[in-house]
């Protein structure tokens, strides 16, 4: 009867542990899943770090040109741009993929994150050499990335927000909003790329005057140093609906005067420069150890902070000590010399000591993954599961626990109940 008892006790503590286990797991991940979701949003902006690398917006030499987009190249050699429209929420670089999916979920740094990036489509040119160059982005919500290009299908926000700049190694180019249509993903004569544009582009005009929802003058025909660029978002209203931006792109003449409102733009920009010079950022992943921080590692530290100072059994484990102490101290003046009562001594006497390396070790434990959280991690940038520090962080705390079990744990022939003084302890 009594090991039947002692079966279900255990078994009830175990399913008891477990599930309360599960329990923080899943509160904690349910945490993590909100966490990224505000962090997707807020950061899907392009940030001020990020501004720093712009290209000069005056720069029309070829090869100072070329230099100008060395640094954002540094952080991702995939970029083949810089496009903004002005008054709007579009103001990134744009990067190339192997394909278009590479760049779906990706951001420039190499961070996996469902904002993506702005990316050229792969069929293009990654110099803008052809006469149509597709442009994709996510819609977001708080209007980051291409969430403002919705708002054209309203007359007065067209009205008011039809010019930008896109800027490339070879060149400025000057854009003008044309028109805004809703189409479909799979609808051919705007996503795929045709290369004769004497051909091509009357029947892609006449696809967008009809289906247009807004639009100015169509150029009865491209050439030159004008192109036509299109910018590609989902929306929320259909599974495959897409909202399209048109625009002609015009090559800035090098020997033209630069407009005003650029040269104070890029004014302000050195200037701001030369108070905060930019320092590199290196592109990062989910098993790196920078620009992030890991879930997994901020648990480790709280298991590891809990197994030192345990919220439910915080009396009966630190308790034992001042307990052990007692119990030696009456049992040594009792004047009891027998055989029982000396083992129980020498036993008490080791646990006291186990007791005081307990403490010591799992407080220097706790430091130690404090310290190692607090110099890889950094708590302002993007969550991630786990990164190349999780594996260090998993060990000290298992070294914590592990430290709990052998030092706390009282397994010697215990004193009469008479002799106890102290009932709730070991």
């Amino acid at each position: 009867m009594k090991l039947a008892y002692r079966a279900a006790s255990l078994a009830n503590r175990l399913l008891m542990t477990t599930v309360a286990v599960l329990a923080a797991v899943l509160t904690a991940y349910g945490l993590y899943v909100l966490y990224d979701i505000f962090y997707i949003s807020e950061n899907a902006f392009v940030s001020r770090d990020l501004l720093k690398y712009r290209p000069g917006l005056t720069i029309t030499d070829a090869e100072k040109e070329q230099e100008s987009f060395a640094e954002l190249r540094a952080i991702n050699p995939d970029t083949v741009g810089w496009i903004e429209l002005f008054g709007t929420h579009i103001n990134y670089p744009v990067v190339q993929g192997r394909d278009d999916l590479e760049y779906l979920n990706k951001d420039i740094y190499g961070n996996s994150t469902m904002s993506g990036s702005i990316y050229l489509a792969a069929d293009n040119s990654s110099g803008f050499n052809d006469w149509y160059n597709l442009i994709y982005g996510h819609h977001m919500d708080n209007g980051a990335m291409f969430g403002d290009i919705d708002r054209y299908l309203d007359q007065e926000y067209f009205d008011a927000h039809r010019h930008g700049i896109l800027q490339t190694p070879d060149g400025i180019y000057d854009i003008n909003v044309l028109a805004c249509i809703s189409t479909d993903s799979y609808e051919g004569t705007v996503y795929r790329m045709e290369p004769d544009a004497a051909e091509a582009y009357p029947v892609l005009r006449a696809y967008i005057e009809e289906h247009a929802a807004q639009i100015a003058e169509m150029p009865e025909e491209l050439g030159g140093d004008t192109m036509l660029l299109g910018l590609s978002t989902c929306t929320d209203a259909v599974t495959n609906g897409r909202i399209v931006l048109f625009a002609a792109a015009e090559k800035r003449d090098p020997d033209a005067p630069v407009p005003e409102a650029v040269l104070a733009a890029e004014a302000e920009k050195q200037q701001a420069q030369k108070k905060d010079p930019p320092k590199l950022l290196a592109a990062v992943g989910h098993m790196t150890d920078s620009a992030h921080w890991a879930l997994l590692n901020l648990v480790c530290v709280l298991l590891t902070f809990l197994t030192f100072l345990p919220l439910f059994s915080l009396r009966r484990k630190y308790r034992q000590l001042p307990y052990a102490k007692r119990t030696v101290k009456a049992l040594t003046d009792s004047g009891k010399h027998d055989i029982r009562t000396n083992d129980i001594v020498r036993g008490l006497r080791r646990f006291i000591r186990k007791c005081r390396i307990g403490i010591a070790a799992e407080a220097g434990l706790l430091i130690l993954s404090a310290v190692v959280f607090l110099l890889t991690e950094n708590l302002t940038k993007q969550a991630v599961i786990c990164d190349g520090m999780t594996g260090w962080m998993l060990l000290i705390a298992a070294a914590a626990l592990l430290t709990d079990f052998i030092c706390f744990r009282y397994r010697g022939e215990r004193p009469d109940p008479p002799e106890q003084t102290d009932p709730e302890a070991a």
